[in-house]
């Protein structure tokens, strides 16, 4: 259901979302954080309001329709098989700097619970790669989150 949601959006026939759905690539991008946000197979409460503030503060999403896009977000990272739909719609439709917001916060997940396992480094560092960033960019970002928690 919201991946066919995601992939009409990307029909040559689509001319955006309708009218008081959610945005599909707030969609995607907290389908991302929530990717991260379970890699460790621990979703944190706090976490979740990390998620849930990106949502309000960077991609836009009305407070009282946050719920609803992270539900929608979870619904569509369990049913994808892979990252890319979700990279490729947010760096077709994200400026440079709005991805790298989305990296910082990805980061900010990771580190939350102040623990980088093995597992979400890598993960972090591989849905960087496909929103075209490289690795002397994406460290200097983990570098700055993580001085943060300090």
């Amino acid at each position: 259901m919201v991946l066919e949601a995601l992939r009409s959006f990307f029909s040559p026939k689509a001319a955006g979302p309708e009218a008081g759905a959610p945005d599909p690539v707030a969609i995607a991008a907290c389908a991302l954080l929530l990717e991260i946000a379970h890699a460790d197979e621990d979703f944190t409460p706090d976490e979740k309001e990390r998620i849930s503030r990106h949502a309000r503060e960077d991609l836009g999403v009305a407070p009282e329709d946050v719920r609803e896009v992270l539900r929608l977000a979870e619904e569509a990272r369990q049913e994808s098989v892979d990252l890319y739909q979700f990279t490729k719609l947010v760096t077709e439709s994200f400026s440079r700097e709005q991805r790298l917001r989305l990296i910082e916060a990805i980061w900010g997940v990771v580190y939350s619970d102040g623990v980088l396992t093995a597992v979400e480094g890598q993960l972090a560092r591989r849905i960087a790669e496909l929103l075209g960033f490289q690795h002397p960019e994406v460290q200097a970002v983990r570098e700055r989150v993580a001085a943060k928690r300090s």
